[in-house]
């Protein structure tokens, strides 16, 4: 009975020392849970998402896009009230929707980008534009879900999103992210999306990773 007994608390502080070490990597775990489920499910399936080839096409690792940034971009802004200062003084400016995209409602992010950036979306949005008519297609708009964010929000979004991490290229105001799930069953126009990004970034004007959360970080070059 003894020999029991000292087996069950042993097991017991075997769990409560497990507890404690695991504790401050909790939110590291939780992701790379979410990370794992996510790439079973494309497994099983044979495909990763409705955007089949973007992996493929769009693989610009972090390192990469940290390259946009080597002469230019903003300073990482502790919490928001920098970046709506920066957005006063017209170093950045604010997205607004309108008839080429939209711009959805962010949760960690500001729709506040570089000028340069807002060019670029512009750009994006009349080479699309172009394909759309080539293959006489209805415009359908495309979505930007994400833009700027502040040191304070990258935090939040780490405890969530396995895809962020803490050097996020969204503290640096040129970098945004569209979701190619937004497209829902307008495949003809996401294919004809895809073609005109993929067209930018080979033409050396952008960095693009394709990202299974349903989103194409984009940073501009």
């Amino acid at each position: 009975m003894k020999k029991y007994r000292n087996i069950l608390l042993l097991a017991i502080f075997v769990v409560i020392l497990t507890g404690l070490l695991a504790f401050p990597l909790r939110y590291k775990i939780k992701r790379k849970i979410r990370y794992l489920a996510g790439r079973s499910v494309s497994l099983l399936y044979g495909r990763t998402s409705s955007c089949d080839n973007c992996a493929t096409l769009f693989d610009d690792k972090v390192a990469v896009h940290e390259q946009a940034y080597q002469t230019e971009g903003i300073l990482p802004q502790t919490n928001d009230a920098g970046l709506e200062a920066l957005l006063a003084n017209e170093t950045l400016i604010e997205l607004s929707s309108n008839q080429f995209y939209n711009v959805r409602d962010f949760n960690h992010s500001k729709p506040y980008l570089l000028p340069k950036a807002l060019k670029f979306i512009d750009t994006l949005a009349y080479t699309y534009h172009a394909k759309s008519r080539e293959n006489r297609l209805t415009y359908f708009p495309f979505t930007i879900s994400s833009g700027t964010r502040s040191v304070a929000s990258v935090e939040r979004l780490m405890k969530q999103n396995s895809n962020s991490i803490r050097n996020s290229s969204h503290l640096k105001g040129k970098t945004f992210d569209v979701s190619y799930t937004s497209f829902d069953k307008n495949e003809e126009q996401r294919v004809a999306f895809i073609a005109a990004l993929d067209q930018l970034r080979k033409e050396g004007r952008c960095y693009v990773k394709y990202e299974r959360n349903g989103t194409l970080h984009i940073t501009v070059i």
